[in-house]
């Protein structure tokens, strides 16, 4: 935005922001969003988009929630990697890329094999408040991992 000017103190670090009374009003009058939302996120807030899920993909955040406790799943491994889904280990199936490459994408979908738990996609569902960031030890990996925890 342009009209904004930054003050820094004295190691160099902006330390306040100066900006149009319009723009400050309008930035709190909702006051109950007082962050923006992440640009992953439908208007309506109850889809992330998948940047490399194909055109006009979507992640239903309710049907992902929905299949996890369908499953007994409260955290999962993100186990994001630019692999082929096939390759995934038979343990691993049940981790978050692999699951939203096998269930949230067309069985025919060219981009099944494509990474889709990408960090801004992560990034997006956390900032729904429904998931928490964590790292966790599973059987299936030899170290604690990045991991995804259900908020309930």
């Amino acid at each position: 935005m342009k009209s904004v000017q930054f003050i820094h103190n004295e190691n160099g670090e902006v330390e306040y922001a100066v900006m149009p009374i319009a723009y400050y009003r309008s930035m709190i009058s909702d006051g109950s969003d007082s962050e923006a939302p992440h640009p992953l996120l439908t208007k309506d807030k109850t889809a992330i988009k998948l940047p490399y899920g194909g055109p006009g993909t979507c992640l239903i955040i309710e049907d992902l929630i929905h299949y996890l406790k369908k499953h007994g799943i409260k955290d999962l491994a993100i186990n994001q990697r630019a692999q082929v889904l096939k390759a995934y280990p038979e343990e691993q199936e049940m981790t978050l890329d692999p699951i939203i490459r096998r269930e949230f994408l067309t069985e025919d979908s060219s981009y099944r094999n494509t990474m889709q738990a990408t960090g801004e996609v992560v990034d997006a569902l956390v900032s729904t408040g429904r998931f928490r960031r964590t790292k966790k030890r599973y059987d299936f990996f030899n170290r604690a991992v990045n991991a995804l925890e259900l908020v309930e």
